[in-house]
């Protein structure tokens, strides 16, 4: 539990919370599919009026899809968050528009959540709570928040319940998103959206946002992983947990929602207030900064969705995260490749960085690479100069916008971007609407250089404390040399793979070039053999045609030539097509 110590003053006063509004009536999924198809026919009509009055923008498209999505609910406000990061598909303007959807706010009704509680939990709610706050504290598309006193635990806590729709409105828009990608997808419409990537990435999502025991399971281990990094996790009661309940700490702090907001309107209250609990902002979000490249980079669990809402402060610099339905991991090779990449980013080893990052994509053009390559280069460089103007706003020197340069250059140029790679984005994005206020005037790559010092101490002393325990271990002895020949297959493998890869590539070459050449000696040796024949006729007795003859005729149109050039054109003609016989068998060899 949360040590008391920690907990800080309140920063709004009771009645200066918002106040969520509630829902009695349950939403209706009757005609699901025909209210989404009349909606999305009425924004298509929209744009079509639009372009051909030309008044048709980016920002018009973002915004009018953003409300639609915003109407339509949870699934596809989660589809236009997704898209929101493809800035290197779609115009800034659009993403910007994109990036503004958020989830409802409006609660469901007190006596549903009552009903879903004592169903999944099996038994009146008087049993397990001595206290229940009806109105809810916190809502959103997929659940509320409810407040309660645990009787048997003698602690409060914060109840997460899922809406009682949100299966059959997933199930039913998930079916209409579906049959869309995979129209899109046959008739091979925008193939650079990779549309069953994506599709798998939003199923993902929403499998395990709609199924708190994915929640659970994450909130469990990076409790255990973020208690290193000095940032608090709520504790979860696993006795009061379903599929669609989550109960866990309830944890008095004050939420970044909450600063960012007074900040702007009550700048010296939000400043006493910092100074009465002993908060610098700066030292938060470098924090936080440092706490997110570790989760990726070393523990390889991360927060994948740290929006303000999910970021609460606490006394003396700490930070607690919730909201643990987003989580991500990386695979083993692809984590190796971005530690690289971020590596060679913050010490200005830009080719290497660039070099690196392509290889974390799916798939590369066949054509020259170099021209993307110097691109994104500038784009790094101009990036590493704004770093370095402590003036300059925080949105010009983020890391965001260095992904943003980075993917619109390859979006420009042909270069798929792997969807699994935008979880890590993701958090990124999110956390950066924090850190632009913590830090405004930060310097990220030299930021990048501490954390990597910091993380190679701490890779120091696990060796160290390691040491002795692996020297006394016989059975090291024996691994290490498995080990050694195990990577060695892996790496055989790999590398028989490509090597297949380009031998199938370079055979399909060599035999379109074999028969490219082919043809072409074909056509020297019959223009050999028509100039000889001309030559023959024009200076030789051999072929007489009597007058009037057809092919005398023909012969005739042609200009009467020297024999030392008609000999000349024959040696031309004779040598061109040696030299393409000899490659074409040249390229059947390598085929």
């Amino acid at each position: 539990m949360l040590d008391p110590k920690w907990t800080p003053a309140p920063l709004l006063a009771e009645d200066e919370h918002p106040v969520i509004p509630i829902v009695e009536a349950e939403v209706k999924t009757s005609f699901r599919r025909l209210r989404v198809f009349w909606r999305f026919l009425g924004m298509f009509l929209k744009f079509l009026y639009l372009k051909i009055i030309g008044r048709l923008t980016a920002r018009i498209i973002g915004r009018t899809f953003g409300d639609f999505c915003q109407e339509m609910g949870v699934l596809w406000v989660k589809m236009g968050q997704l898209l929101s990061m493809r800035s290197d598909l779609f115009p800034p303007e659009l993403c910007e528009e994109l990036a503004r959807l958020q989830d409802r706010v409006e609660g469901f009704s007190p006596r549903l959540v009552k009903e879903i509680l004592e169903q999944e939990l099996g038994g009146p709610l008087h049993r397990f709570f001595s206290r229940f706050e009806e109105l809810p504290c916190a809502a959103a598309s997929i659940a509320q928040v409810h407040k309660a006193f645990l009787a048997k635990e003698k602690t409060w806590v914060a109840i997460k319940v899922r809406r009682p729709e949100i299966d059959r409105m997933f199930a039913k828009d998930m079916a209409i998103i579906r049959k869309l990608f995979m129209f899109l997808h046959r008739l091979s419409i925008m193939t650079f959206m990779r549309w069953p990537d994506m599709l798998w990435e939003l199923e993902q999502v929403f499998n395990e946002e709609l199924d708190y025991r994915y929640e659970i399971t994450n909130q469990k281990r990076l409790r255990k992983s973020l208690a290193k990094h000095n940032i608090y996790v709520p504790k979860v009661f696993q006795r009061y947990c379903t599929r669609q309940v989550l109960t866990m700490e309830y944890i008095e702090a004050v939420s970044m929602t909450d600063f960012l907001r007074l900040q702007k309107s009550d700048p010296a209250r939000v400043k006493q207030w910092l100074s009465q609990n002993g908060i610098n902002p700066e030292k938060v979000g470098k924090r936080l900064f440092y706490s997110y490249l570790r989760q990726v980079l070393e523990d390889n669990l991360f927060h994948a969705d740290l929006h303000p809402g999910n970021i609460f402060l606490l006394r003396n610099n700490r930070i607690a995260l919730l909201d643990f339905g987003s989580a991500g991991s990386n695979e083993g090779d692809l984590l190796r490749k971005y530690i690289v990449f971020l590596e060679a980013l913050c010490t200005g080893q830009f080719t290497k960085a660039i070099d690196v990052f392509l290889l974390i994509m799916p798939d590369l053009p066949s054509g020259n690479l170099a021209p993307v390559k110097e691109e994104i280069q500038r784009r790094f460089q101009a990036w590493d100069s704004r770093c370095r103007v402590k003036e300059l706003p925080y949105r010009e020197k983020s890391t965001n916008m260095v992904f943003d340069d980075m993917m619109k250059v390859m979006g420009k140029y042909g270069v798929t971007i792997n969807w699994a790679f935008f979880k890590v984005l993701r958090g990124w994005t999110t956390m950066d609407t924090s850190l632009r206020e913590l830090m405004p005037e930060a310097d990220l790559p030299r930021l990048m250089q501490d954390y990597l010092r910091l993380r190679g101490k701490r890779e120091f002393r696990t060796v160290i404390r390691q040491l002795p325990g692996d020297l006394l271990r016989v059975h090291n002895l024996i691994d290490y040399p498995r080990e050694f020949f195990e990577m060695a297959i892996y790496r055989g493998a790999a590398i028989r793979r490509l090597a297949q890869v380009f031998e199938g590539t370079a055979t399909r070459v060599s035999r379109l070039a074999a028969s490219a050449f082919e043809i072409g000696s074909a056509f020297f040796f019959i223009f050999t053999a028509i100039f000889g024949f001309f030559f023959l006729y024009q200076h030789t007795p051999i072929f007489k045609f009597p007058p009037g003859h057809a092919l005398k005729e023909i012969m005739n149109v042609f200009p009467v030539l020297d024999p030392q050039v008609w000999v000349l054109l024959i040696l031309f003609e004779l040598k061109g097509f040696l030299s393409l016989a000899k490659l074409a068998r040249r390229f059947h060899k390598q085929e």
